[in-house]
Parts: structure tokens; C-alpha cells; sequence
């Protein structure tokens, strides 16, 4: 079974365009690297139980229905990770509900991943909000510098939370405007350490 690593970031961070680049990075290297979206897993269960039609309609279902579309797409990941060495698991920490924040990765669906790795990608919330009203593909809830502020505050501490729940390390990459590869390079290094560490390569 391949390497599970979360890779997480507040929308509008530029997570994808920095896993892109080290996915690259360590195909080069000849390491099998894998990437899925946690949301995607869960919306296409959804969808098939005729829950929602669109993405951002899910964290308005209620809990209980959130919570076991999660331990489903935790089963499929974990099955999926046994044909790489690693497979990035693009997801959020949190989401924000009708009810307050909730959390992305908690015991509901920890049990079911062998997590090796916790990385969050973060940017200003200057830049974040820059990213977010570039972005006309999602349906975005407004936000301020401050909330944002709040949100990468509270991003951390349950990341933190995470890595002592699953002890494994958290690291922290800042994607600034212009210094994407920048921050790449860095998340090829951690994950190349981690590669070694395990024996994969």
C-alpha cells in the first residue's frame, strides 16, 4: 500500500498548480504518484444517492449524511493508494456549514486512511481573496481579510491536532503570487524525504 499524504489549503491558496509541479518532480525521480480529490470521492457518492447535483451543495446536506460520505470516500482512497507509492489526497480541514465549521478529517473516516504526511498550502488572505474572484468556475461564500485570517488560524491548529492524532508531521508551504514553483520544490523535498524514509524508493 502506497503512502497517503493530505494536502490541504484554504481555497483559493493555489494548491493545485504547487501539486502539479511536484507530482512532476517526483515522476522524474521514477516514484508512482497518485492524486485524488476527497470532495470529488464524496460528490460522486453523492450524486449517486441523488443528494446533490454540485459540489458546493454538499457541506449543506446535514451532518449525518456528510459524515457517511466520508467514511465511503475514505474506503475507496485507501484502496486506491495501493497502486502508488504515493497518493496526494487533495482535501480541506474543514468546512463551513449551516451549522458552523466541521471537520474535514476527523475519527469518523481517520480509521480508514494510513495517513503518512499532513502538508497545508497557504497564501495571505490578500492573495487568497485575489485567487477566489479569479476563480469563476466554483460558487465561493464571501469573505473578508479578517474571516480569512480566522480561517488559516484555525487551519493550522487542527492540522496540528491532526499530525498528533495520526503522528505523523505536518509541514507548512507558503504559495506567495509569483513563487508557485518556489513552493513546489519545497513540497518535492518533503515528499522525496518521505519516500526514503519509508523505503519506496
Amino acid at each position: 500500500m502506497g503512502a497517503v499524504v493530505i494536502v490541504s489549503g484554504l481555497p483559493g491558496v493555489g494548491k493545485t498548480t504547487v501539486v502539479d509541479l511536484a507530482m512532476d518532480m517526483l515522476r522524474n525521480e521514477g516514484i508512482k504518484v497518485g492524486l485524488v480529490n476527497y470532495g470529488t470521492v464524496m460528490l460522486e457518492a453523492a450524486k449517486e444517492m441523488g443528494l446533490v447535483s454540485h459540489r458546493d451543495e454538499m457541506r449543506k446536506l446535514k451532518v449525518s449524511q456528510q459524515l457517511e460520505l466520508q467514511r465511503q470516500a475514505a474506503k475507496k482512497i485507501s484502496k486506491l493508494s495501493r497502486n502508488y507509492d504515493v497518493l496526494l489526497v487533495d482535501t480541506h480541514l474543514f468546512i463551513s456549514t449551516p451549522r458552523g465549521k466541521w471537520p474535514g478529517l476527523s475519527i469518523n473516516n481517520l480509521q480508514f486512511l494510513d495517513i503518512a504526511q499532513i502538508i497545508v498550502v497557504e497564501a495571505s488572505p490578500t492573495e487568497i481573496l485575489k485567487r477566489r474572484m479569479s476563480d469563476k468556475t466554483r460558487y465561493r461564500d464571501m469573505a473578508d481579510e479578517e474571516s480569512l485570517r480566522k480561517d488559516i488560524e484555525y487551519n493550522r491548529m487542527l492540522a496540528a491536532t491532526l499530525s498528533i492524532y495520526t503522528s505523523c508531521p505536518v509541514a507548512y508551504i507558503p504559495n506567495h503570487e509569483g513563487e508557485a514553483e518556489a513552493a513546489a520544490k519545497m513540497l518535492y523535498e518533503i515528499l522525496s524525504r518521505m519516500v526514503r524514509d519509508i523505503g519506496h524508493s
